[in-house]
């Protein structure tokens, strides 16, 4: 019998089961929280969402979710452009009780842009559909 700690196949897969299925949980209550235009929820989980798929984002895509700093000041609220959908941008709206309220049609659009962009990134990497390539073996693919 192998030891506790050892590293094999059927650790990996079932690790990258509970992986897939943690961010399956994510996308789901995505959409849920979407669909019931609630502000707050979609917002912590898209920002769950980006954690767990963080490991498999270079530097530059991440910096492309993240930005490189709050630009709340400096973009047009009124006229947001995909670009400026950022988590900082996203985070600096809804952690003002205020701007919940006054801007809710600019925070909509920047959760659903983030949310997109992050299941762009997902397919790209292969963790919404298994490779057709390799299906026996895509979901060992991280």
């Amino acid at each position: 019998m192998a030891p506790y700690n050892s590293y094999n196949d059927e650790s990996i897969f079932n690790m990258a089961l509970a992986y897939l299925s943690r961010i399956d949980k994510l996308l789901n209550l995505c959409a849920m929280h979407s669909i019931q235009g609630n502000l707050e929820g979609w917002s912590k989980t898209i920002t769950s969402l980006y954690r767990e798929v963080s490991i498999k984002l270079s530097d530059k895509e991440k910096l492309e979710l993240n930005g490189d700093k709050v630009t709340l000041k400096t973009i047009n609220l009124h006229n947001l452009e995909e670009g400026d959908c950022t988590f900082k941008n996203m985070n600096a709206l809804c952690n003002n009780i205020v701007y919940l309220e006054t801007f809710r049609k600019q925070i909509l659009f920047m959760l659903h842009h983030l949310e997109m962009k992050l299941r762009k990134y997902m397919q790209v990497k292969g963790m919404l559909l298994p490779s057709k390539d390799d299906p026996a073996r895509a979901i060992t693919k991280f």
